[in-house]
């Protein structure tokens, strides 16, 4: 007979052993770090920009999603009634005889998690690639920033580099030698330049960034600055500026443009949320040129969609 599935569990770190809850490893990754490399998504993030592409990342638990194209329709409720991601029936995603429910998140071990990331390690060392970290927001929380840490140190002792995708605009327990002892590379989010409207649409306080990047900057640490170009939000050649004369203040030699696209459209209803970007084209070539333009012009090397 199936079983309904438990209640998730709660927290970064069981009988002391520290986890993460990840929803996915993404091998073979060729766009966040360089070279070949295994990406873990960590599930959970304070910040919702209207663009996000990982909605499945958003919430900090494992949760349920109902891909309705995959519904065979072999339950339904009596009352005709949905649950809050469109599905309709109480199906647990395991007893799902078509898959159309999924479990997003699962709580690893990081020993287990660098297991599975160090099996590629000969890609990484015949690519010049290796591990990143992604989310979310991969370093939200003391407990998650502990267990990200130990999962890096594990990788890097076993000779993989090693990479975080973040925003840095979160507080840090971690001191910035230990995180640039672990971390080979920091892809940091430079979104909407200005603070106000920054704080006002995403959450994020550039100003908490800047700080962070500096000591990662001061303590040895590479940076690389990931501006996601985003129509109506931060394409507009003022936001374009500030963002590059800032990176070159804070010490940071490469931009890596990331053009706006819709892959990730497909996911939010999955997750019971409505997708704010949806119809909005992606950016013309014409229009990436000159973002690059005005990058370059900042003394920045740049680097499209992070290849």
């Amino acid at each position: 007979m199936c079983c309904s599935a438990g209640a998730a569990a709660a927290g970064g770190a069981t009988g002391g052993v520290p986890r993460l809850c990840v929803t996915n490893v993404q091998r073979f990754s060729l766009h966040d770090g360089g070279g070949i490399r295994s990406v873990a998504f960590t599930k959970g993030c304070p910040f919702r920009c209207p663009w996000c592409c990982n909605p499945e990342n958003l919430s900090f638990e494992p949760e349920e999603c109902w891909h309705e194209k995959l519904c065979c329709g072999c339950s339904a409720r009596p009352d005709g009634s949905r649950d809050a991601n469109g599905a309709p029936c109480d199906t647990p995603p395991e007893c799902c005889p078509a898959a159309a429910k999924e479990l997003l998140g699962q709580w690893r071990a990081v020993d287990e998690l660098a297991a599975e990331l160090l099996r590629d390690l000969p890609f990484y060392e015949e690519s010049g690639g290796g591990v990143t970290v992604s989310g979310g927001e991969c370093l939200a929380g003391v407990t998650r920033q502990r267990a990200v840490i130990a999962l890096l140190e594990r990788c890097h002792a076993a000779g993989a580099a090693t990479a975080l995708e973040t925003t840095l605009a979160v507080p840090m327990a971690v001191p910035p030698d230990r995180l640039v002892g672990a971390c080979d590379a920091f892809l940091v989010d430079f979104k909407i330049a200005d603070r106000a409207r920054s704080l006002a649409v995403t959450g994020i306080d550039p100003l908490v960034r800047d700080a962070n990047v500096a000591r990662v900057v001061a303590a040895g640490g590479r940076v690389v600055a990931r501006m996601p170009v985003i129509p109506g939000f931060t394409d507009g050649d003022a936001c374009i500026r500030a963002n590059a004369r800032r990176a070159r203040e804070l010490g940071i030699r490469r931009a890596d443009i990331l053009p706006f696209h819709q892959l990730g459209e497909g996911k939010y209803s999955s997750v019971g949320l409505d997708y704010e970007m949806s119809g909005v084209p992606p950016l013309a070539e014409a229009d990436v040129g000159r973002i690059v333009s005005l990058v370059e012009s900042a003394g920045l090397e740049v680097v499209v969609r992070g290849e």
